[in-house]
């Protein structure tokens, strides 16, 4: 199992451990471009791994995508807080490329902390890293340019990168995609 070597979990090895049981109790599926992982309003009763594929979550703010973020090979994803509260989604998950997910549902999770307790423990820590995540992403977008966030994030996922339509990537840059098309001309030059 690749797990994506920017995610911090990977340095601890119980939760690397951890997330190799869950992964191991899931259900592979191969998702096209353009599918649905999760839906606004779905309930949302599962997390899920990414084998490879390209995923971004977004929420329709006044009539507007807003996007949250992107998920790459070896990552983990769902809407945390419907997830961990047994709500429905607030977000919608969307694949960009064709690739394969493996679904691990939430009642397979529980059966699996009542046999190993200290998955909950990994849970726990998959929450708080998610809650870092966001924090540093936040940070991020209050000191750095567009134009820096996007090298950042093409240095930590070029080939990915390429492969992500111009629009969701203005849309987490909070920019048009002309001036994200100005910055990409400029960095070629």
């Amino acid at each position: 199992m690749y797990i994506n070597p920017n995610n911090a979990l990977i340095q601890d090895p119980v939760a690397a451990s951890a997330l190799r049981i869950m992964v191991n109790a899931g259900k592979r599926e191969r998702v096209n471009k353009g599918a649905l992982i999760l839906i606004e309003g779905q309930a949302c009763d599962f997390l899920f791994f990414v084998v490879s594929g390209a995923f971004r979550a977004f929420r329709w703010v006044e009539d507007k995508e807003v996007t949250i973020g992107f998920t790459f090979c070896g990552d983990v994803d769902t809407c945390p807080y419907a997830f961990f509260n047994g709500l429905p989604s607030l977000d919608i998950i969307e694949a960009l490329s064709d690739g394969v997910i493996i679904r691990i549902k939430k009642s397979d999770i529980d059966k699996l902390i009542l046999e190993k307790p200290e998955l909950k423990e990994f849970l726990t820590l998959l929450l708080s890293h998610y809650t870092e995540v966001l924090i540093s992403r936040i940070i991020e977008h209050r000191i750095l340019t567009a134009e820096e966030i996007y090298l950042n994030l093409l240095s930590r996922q070029p080939d990915e990168v390429a492969k992500i339509p111009l629009q969701h990537i203005a849309s987490y840059l909070g920019i048009s995609k002309e001036r994200l098309s100005r910055i990409r001309k400029k960095r070629r030059n």
